[in-house]
């Protein structure tokens, strides 16, 4: 994702040592939708941006664009099957336990590079380090205590039974919380550039580096997609009356095929069979997104506004990596199962909406914003609040 940019490079300020003061005073943040500097460094510098990024949801958008707690279909009281219907080759069961609380928390904490070639044109690099922490646990009551003392055990006895073989709900382990994610390799050159307007553009190659969740968790989440990505952006600044700063992004990416590990079966359905599992093609769906972020100047070095952003996502597809991959499938089932059904619930659409303010000097810069997803559908897209911070400053290396 994008982040709110600093005010244009032209501004003049106070010492880059007060910058600097007043950088760290500002608390820890988080990833926003606007979009990133038209401008880049000159011939010969060198910019570098620390960027933590912190995004928490404990609920999600469902198809129809309802809200609901993580892990809604496990709610429930008792051990018995309530409802078995046939799905693909197998039959779905829905459970009845106690509520189950899941938080799911990501911390990215990236280095970015942005190297000069000349006045106009840059390349640079991207390297996050992703930190995942999912909190889940039998819900308690208001005084503290589990409603059903022995509903997390049972709950636990069918996850870990050899017909699902899943993780029992716990938190993330701490040797599992830290992982790298999809470095970025990115070049960008200034097509246009006058004292009110500036146009940019830049083609982002998402390496495969991160890794994806585990299908043995029910709530495990990635560090990234493992498959590479190409995404073209377009970045517009428009500065009206030396005070109103306009921000535009649009960009579109397009994801290339790899593989994944998964259970075949609906999406809907968190408790699928581990004879299901197999190691799929996986062509993810492209992708397209609008950030704008327009923001008031109230002084030579310091702004605020709000950002809105809008991403859609086409369908994934899934298919057997081989004839033999499917009849393994049908065997372990008893009957045949098309890996198409993965594919429902992929095609997705979020709006974000949230608020920012940057300070910036010729030679440092900082943003903070917060940002909220407002609207989402198509599949399960998280309830999220997303916190940035970015501290930037430039080097002249020769």
């Amino acid at each position: 994702m994008g982040y709110p940019s600093p005010l244009p490079p032209f501004l003049d300020g106070p010492r880059r040592l007060i910058a600097l003061g007043a950088l760290l005073l500002l608390p820890a943040a988080a990833q926003a939708q606007a979009g990133p500097r038209t401008d880049t460094p000159r011939a010969g510098k060198l910019r570098v941006t620390f960027e933590p990024v912190i995004t928490t949801w404990d609920r999600e958008f469902t198809a129809n664009g309802h809200e609901q707690a993580i892990g809604t279909s496990l709610l429930s009281e008792s051990h018995a099957p309530i409802v078995c219907r046939p799905v693909g080759g197998f039959v779905v069961c829905r459970y009845d336990f106690t509520p189950v609380f899941v938080r799911t928390e990501r911390r990215v904490t990236p280095l970015a590079l942005e190297f000069g070639i000349t006045n106009r044109m840059a390349v640079g690099v991207y390297v996050p380090v992703v930190r995942v922490n999912t909190r889940a646990g039998v819900q308690l009551d208001s005084a503290g205590n589990p409603g059903n003392p022995d509903a997390a055990q049972r709950l636990d006895s069918l996850l870990t039974d050899s017909t699902y073989a899943l993780d029992p709900i716990a938190g993330t382990s701490r040797r599992l919380r830290f992982f790298p994610g999809d470095v970025e390799v990115n070049a960008k050159y200034r097509m246009l550039e006058s004292r009110n307007y500036a146009l940019t553009a830049a083609v982002v190659v998402r390496l495969p580096t991160g890794h994806q969740d585990s299908p043995n968790n029910l709530f495990d989440i990635s560090t990234g997609d493992h498959q590479t990505d190409i995404e073209l952006q377009v970045m517009q600044e428009l500065t009206l009356f030396d005070r109103l700063w306009l921000n535009l992004l649009v960009r579109g990416g397009r994801q290339q095929p790899g593989t994944r590990a998964h259970r075949v079966g609906p999406q809907s359905v968190l408790l699928i069979p581990h004879a299901a599992l197999a190691t799929l093609n996986w062509d993810p769906g492209d992708y397209a997104a609008i950030d704008v972020a327009p923001m008031l100047r109230f002084g030579k070095n310091f702004g605020v506004g709000f950002t809105a952003g809008y991403w859609t996502q086409t369908r994934d597809r899934y298919t057997y990596r081989s004839a033999q991959d499917s009849i393994d499938i049908a065997t372990r089932l008893g009957a045949p199962v098309s890996a198409a059904v993965l594919d429902a619930g992929t095609a997705l659409r979020w709006t974000r909406l949230g608020v920012a303010m940057t300070y910036a000097t010729p030679d440092v810069e900082g943003s903070f914003s917060v940002e909220q997803t407002v609207t989402g559908s198509g599949g399960p897209v998280p309830v999220a609040t997303v916190f940035r911070i970015v501290m930037r400053t430039s080097l002249r290396l020769f």
